[in-house]
């Protein structure tokens, strides 16, 4: 045996004793599944591609770091666990991101980010949204700007007229509709 064979002969062995791979490819378009946290992605033009590759490190929970890659972007995913059980490493694009501990979530893509517990939700889209178990900024505003246009005070010689300046208070009910969702 020549020194070069025996060189690969001793390099597959080691790679023969390592648990894992390292394999990039392509999201398969249509395989990009939220709910189970998996893609399908495509190595090469002649393989089939790798199916249920887990979009987060943690394993028997929808709970850690989860990135979901965009379908078509150039992903790395790898085998650490041993053949069969693949995981998102590196990718080109992301679609969405999240952070999920227990009750607490943090997710985000390119048009929100939403912040919810068991207690709270701050959600910012197109409009800001803050609730908590039971009130909304947005209801709470709402119903004060209306108090205050219907705010009459006793007088000695009876109760006063709406504010004179209700006209400004209920001009800011269609702008806090511009800002916040209830």
């Amino acid at each position: 045996m020549t020194k070069n064979t025996a060189k690969i002969k001793a390099g597959i062995t080691l790679l023969a004793q390592k648990p894992y791979e390292i394999l990039s490819g392509t999201v398969v378009a249509g395989s990009v599944d939220t709910e189970a946290n998996t893609i399908s992605v495509q190595t090469g033009n002649d393989r089939p591609p790798v199916e249920d590759v887990l979009l987060t490190a943690v394993t028997g929970e929808n709970s850690g770091l989860i990135i979901v890659p965009k379908e078509g972007s150039h992903v790395i995913i790898g085998s650490i666990d041993g053949p069969g059980q693949w995981v998102v490493l590196k990718a080109s694009e992301l679609a969405q991101a999240s952070i999920k501990i227990g009750t607490a979530t943090f997710l985000t893509n390119e048009n929100s980010i939403k912040i919810e517990s068991s207690t709270a939700v701050l959600d910012i889209g197109n409009l800001i949204k803050i609730n908590t178990a039971g009130e909304s900024l947005f209801t709470l505003l709402n119903d004060l700007i209306t108090a205050i246009t219907l705010i009459t005070v006793g007088t000695p010689s009876g109760p006063s007229t709406p504010p004179v300046n209700v006209a400004s208070f209920s001009a800011l009910i269609p702008r806090l509709s511009n800002l916040l969702s209830a």
